[in-house]
This record gives C-alpha cells, structure tokens and sequence, in this order.
C-alpha cells in the first residue's frame, strides 16, 4: 500500500493548494538536494584552493623577481669591485703582497727549468689584451712590484725607448722571445743566462704609460703570439 504525504500551501489569495506526493518522490527529492550539497559544497572548496594556488602562485613571481634584482645588484657590485680594484693598481695604493707569483709547483726545480715561456710574469689585473693593434697584454699592478722571467732564457737586450720605457728582451728556446716593458728598474744584463721565476726587474710607468703596468709579448719565430695562450703548462 502506497503511503502518501500531502502538502498544503495557502496562496496570497486564500485558497489552499494540496499536493500529494509520494515516499519514494520525497526521497529521491531529499537525495537530489543532498548531491546538490554536495556539489556546492566540492564548488566553494575548490574556489577557496584556486585561491590559495593563485597566491602562492603570485609569491612566487614576486620572489623570483626580487632574486633577479639581487642578482643583478650582486653582478653590479661585483663589476664595481673589479673597476675598483684596477683603479688602486693603476694609481699604486693597492695592499696586495708586491712579491707573490701566479704560477708555483710542488718541484720548484721543474719550473725552473721550463725554457718557453709559461704563464705570466706578474700578479695583476689584465686591462688590454692581444690584438691586432696591440700585440701584447697589459697588466696592471703596483708600482716597484716584482717582475719574473716566464722561462729560462738569456737577456738579449735591456733599451728604453718613449714606447716601451726601459724594457728587457729574452731570448728562449724554440725560437720563442719574451718582452717585458714599463719597467722602473733592471736587475740583470745583457747576455745574463735567467731561469723560470728568476726577478728580473721592478714595473714601473717609465715610457709611454698611464699607471703603474707591465706590457708583457711573447713572440715565436719572430711573429708575435697571445700571451694569454701560455697561460698552462705545456707537455
């Protein structure tokens, strides 16, 4: 036997509406509201976590952003302290030790003996390198700082000219020849024999120069090379 629930809804104009309705009607209608719920309820849920993601999101964009800045303050510091550091050279105030030397080994001996030219023949900063039109480098460092033969060789020629300053010439093997030039004072002599790392004199700006800085050239088979090419040990 079917169970029936009746409704009674008065209209706004006195008369009374009666609905009949059924159980099965009335679960089905109870079912359908609460899968409504249901769904409202998974809505406003989801709303509220694209609304986290989104500003989790936006943090993150922010962040990003403030880490490329300082990246790019850091790089900006970073230049502004090499700039700085050529200028105490160049002008002679900087503190670093005059008598390091880049290029050491666990055999001393072994370096000594190396006869073409090595690395290079002071601690500093390069502020030219090899070109066409200057077929040296320059480096700048303080002035009186020691200055080191790059190989064994022997002294061919000590000059000073308006160029070069008081300059040395040394002759290696395999054709190869070292120029050190700005030089402020010599400490050998022509025909001296000289080994790998022996000082053979102090930088200085005497020629044609604008700060405390060593022009360094090798040259082999007389055409001039890139020093920086010499800068490892070769086999």
């Amino acid at each position: 036997m079917k169970k029936f629930y009746e409704i009674i809804i008065l209209s706004d104009r006195g008369k009374v509406k009666r609905f009949k309705i059924t159980k099965f009607s009335l679960s089905l209608i109870k079912f359908l509201l609460f899968i409504l719920f249901i769904i409202v309820i998974i809505n406003l849920v989801a709303f509220f976590l694209n609304l986290n993601t989104l500003k989790i999101l936006k943090e993150n964009m922010e962040l990003k952003s403030k880490l490329a800045e300082f990246k790019k303050i850091e790089n900006e510091i970073n230049e502004f302290r090499k700039v700085k550091k050529s200028l105490y050279l160049a002008l002679g105030i900087d503190k670093t030790p005059k008598d390091s030397i880049l290029y050491q080994s666990n055999n001393p001996d072994l370096v000594e003996q190396i006869d073409t030219p090595v690395g290079l023949p002071v601690s500093g900063i390069i502020t030219q390198e090899h070109s066409n039109e200057h077929i040296g480098i320059d480096i700048a460092l303080n002035k009186n700082s020691f200055v080191y033969s790059t190989a064994i060789g022997k002294v061919e020629r000590i000059d000073s000219n308006e160029q070069f300053g008081l300059h040395v010439w040394i002759s290696h093997n395999k054709n190869y020849k070292t120029l050190y030039a700005h030089l402020s004072k010599v400490l050998v002599n022509i025909g001296d024999s000289v080994k790998r790392g022996q000082v053979i004199g102090f930088s200085g700006t005497s020629g044609h120069s604008t700060g405390p800085h060593l022009h360094y050239e090798v040259w082999k088979e007389n055409k001039p090379t890139d020093p920086l090419k010499t800068l490892l040990l070769s086999k």
